[in-house]
């Protein structure tokens, strides 16, 4: 009698492992799908193109430097932990503006990228231990 029953115990909890993961892989592919629907949705999008962050520097923790664009004016402004302060404003001159858009850009190339960086920056050395 002892035997059937912790057998039963062992079947039962194989099965309530396998319904667990089950019910563990369906939440992340439907947290997947949703997370893709909501970045497609337009959702995300803030405020309607006349502001953009065209640059961010890290000066110290809570001190960033931003220069933004605001209509077709360029400004730089300083943030810390309580106020904004506006430095000064910019000419489309002195500024260097780059693409930095992820385009058409998969994780997979980007990936494979870093990579080969990482291994050019190594020497193409293994790791001895």
């Amino acid at each position: 009698m002892q035997v059937l029953i912790t057998e039963f115990s062992a079947i039962t909890g194989i099965f309530r492992f396998i319904a667990l993961f089950i019910v563990f892989i369906i939440v992340l592919v439907l947290a997947f799908y949703f997370t893709k629907w909501y970045a497609n949705s337009g959702l995300v999008k803030k405020g309607y193109g006349n502001i953009q962050v065209v640059e961010s520097y890290q000066l110290a923790p809570g001190k960033i430097i931003y220069i933004v664009k605001v209509g077709n004016k360029f400004v730089s402004i300083m943030t810390s932990k309580d106020n904004i302060v506006k430095l000064t404003e910019l000419s489309e001159e002195d500024i260097e503006l780059t693409d930095t858009s992820p385009g058409d850009t998969s994780f997979k190339e980007v990936m494979g990228q870093m990579i080969k960086n990482r291994k050019m920056k190594d020497g193409g050395k293994k790791d001895e231990r």
